[in-house]
């Protein structure tokens, strides 16, 4: 019997090759402290009761002649396969994001407390499968990531009827999404349904829950738990304890479907916790991993090390850093100890635009070491007034396009249009130069500039929606002549996208990136 049942919800993305990083993580650690976990990947073996994932055989061949009539047909036929059966539930089922009520809104607390009740496409499989699996079970925890809001309905759905079959152990959710709601998340209709959540790194909290419901401690001796005591009081406790990256075992996938995720398969890992910059201006991503946007760092040695111990046991040698950006001094000391051991694998990753990615020699060396994409921020393209956004980078992205082609490394931009202080010029500037090398860029993103949660742009109003207490972006309204309004900048991402997708779909298209950047046996 487990004594930490982690579960990972519906609705997340089905786009993705491997399971999400956070439970391997956690059983990783707490299997290593001696304590017996199991995780679920509840939103993959949801979705395979609707529809058969897409084979990489059959993604190849649509993406073979680069059209968007044959890229779109395997991805909408498993699409709409899938809102065959979810329609039937007022709600719509978007294979990137996840499933939505047309009538309950998770960036509403109120509207999601509404939803419990209602008809929804999860309660037959909550009631088949999951909750008899817990029962079975009966651990003393049930550990629950919220990864997208997406998956804020289906787990409170998942939590109520949890109750109601009379499961009395701990219930507490973590992820990215509690960390970046933490404070109005903790109110009492949360606390009558679970009894805990624990916001940024989980590791160190989850052990010390254990400890305390084990031996009948005290719940205020657990890091970071916001909770609630005998008296109907919310409590929030302080981070108290020291999580030192280099002593955490490696991710353990040992439950997981590993190999029988969508497309090509592969495995999450990570060397960083956070963003070594974090200072963008437009960026709230690194709020997600603490309150100061980074957690610390693996070394290279031990992160080479998990790549060892997850080629042994799952012999797969492809792998994504889902870090928030790969440094290039971390990417100098990893890649020289696969090319000194022979490790044959593929990698890829987030990273900035350092001036390392001008030098051929780092390029060639982290491609001898099996990289094999970039994925970077480019958001538009060099001027003036990209300094606005304060990414302090060196952004020479011919430059880098030519070394990365040259050394058969892939690359995709993140392109973010409308942040104050740019606006149409800028735009169109990123795409003509976007589509004038488009034989060198392997993926772009085109994204709206959104006013996000945990960030402060002037020159901007931000606009907060009466009963929305969930929602993580906002509206906003100009404050000067050089800036764009919300409704705006939709338009102007929405434009410019539409020029790529029709011009060049393979950019865009998430049936291409299924397959890429992999070698294919």
């Amino acid at each position: 019997m487990s004594q930490i049942y982690l579960l990972f919800p519906p609705s997340w993305t089905l786009t993705t090759g491997s399971a999400h990083l956070a439970l391997p993580l956690l059983k990783g650690f707490l299997e290593s402290k001696g304590v017996p976990t199991r995780t679920h990947d509840l939103n993959l073996e949801f979705a395979n009761r609707l529809v058969a994932r897409l084979p990489v055989a059959t993604l190849q061949s649509a993406c073979s002649e680069g059209s968007l009539e044959g890229m779109n047909k395997p991805y909408f036929q498993a699409e709409d396969e899938i809102n065959r059966v979810t329609i039937g539930f007022d709600g719509e089922w978007n294979a990137q994001l996840g499933f939505s009520f047309s009538r309950f809104s998770h960036h509403s607390s109120r509207q999601v407390f509404e939803s419990l009740d209602a008809e929804s496409p999860f309660h037959q499989y909550f009631d088949e499968r999951v909750i008899p699996e817990l029962e079975r079970e009966n651990s003393r925890i049930v550990g629950i990531c919220l990864a997208s809001l997406y998956q804020l309905i289906p787990t409170f759905q998942l939590c109520k009827r949890l109750r109601q079959t009379g499961y009395e152990g701990f219930i507490v959710l973590g992820g990215n999404t509690v960390s970046r709601l933490l404070r109005e998340m903790s109110i009492p209709p949360v606390f009558d349904l679970i009894d805990g959540l624990i916001p940024f790194q989980g590791e160190m909290p989850m052990h010390e829950l254990y400890r305390v419901l084990r031996e009948g401690g005290d719940f205020a001796d657990v890091p970071s738990l916001i909770w609630r005591d005998n008296d109907g009081t919310i409590r929030q406790n302080t981070n108290h304890s020291e999580f030192i990256l280099d002593e955490a075992a490696a991710p353990d996938y040992s439950d997981l479907p590993v190999g029988k995720y969508w497309g090509v398969n592969y495995l999450n890992v990570i060397s960083a916790r956070g963003c070594y910059w974090g200072k963008c201006n437009f960026c709230a991503i690194p709020y997600g991993w603490g309150e100061n946007g980074f957690a610390g760092q693996r070394s290279a040695q031990r992160t080479y090390e998990d790549i060892v111990t997850l080629m042994e046991r799952h012999s797969i040698r492809r792998f994504k850093f889902v870090d928030e950006t790969l440094s290039p001094h971390f990417m100098r000391a990893f890649s020289k100890l696969i090319i000194d051991n022979d490790l044959k694998i593929e990698w890829e990753g987030y990273t900035r635009l350092e001036r390392d990615w001008c030098d051929a020699s780092f390029v060639d060396l982290v491609s001898k070491a099996g990289f094999r994409k970039g994925w970077f921020g480019l958001e538009c393209l060099p001027s003036d007034k990209r300094v606005h956004l304060n990414k302090n980078d060196a952004a020479d992205p011919l430059r880098l396009l030519e070394l990365c082609s040259a050394a058969n490394i892939k690359v995709h931009f993140f392109c973010l249009f409308g942040y104050p202080g740019t606006g149409k010029d800028e735009a169109e500037n990123t795409v003509e130069f976007l589509l004038r090398n488009r034989d060198l860029i392997d993926t772009v993103d085109i994204f709206p500039w959104t006013y996000a949660k945990h960030t402060k742009v002037t020159g901007v109003e931000r606009i907060e929606r009466p009963g929305e207490d969930w929602a993580l972006e906002y509206a906003h309204a100009s404050l000067r002549a050089d800036t764009l309004n919300s409704e705006e900048i939709a338009e102007l991402a929405s434009y410019w996208e539409e020029v790529v997708w029709a011009k060049a779909p393979r950019l865009l298209h998430p049936s291409y990136r299924m397959i890429s950047p992999w070698s294919i046996e």
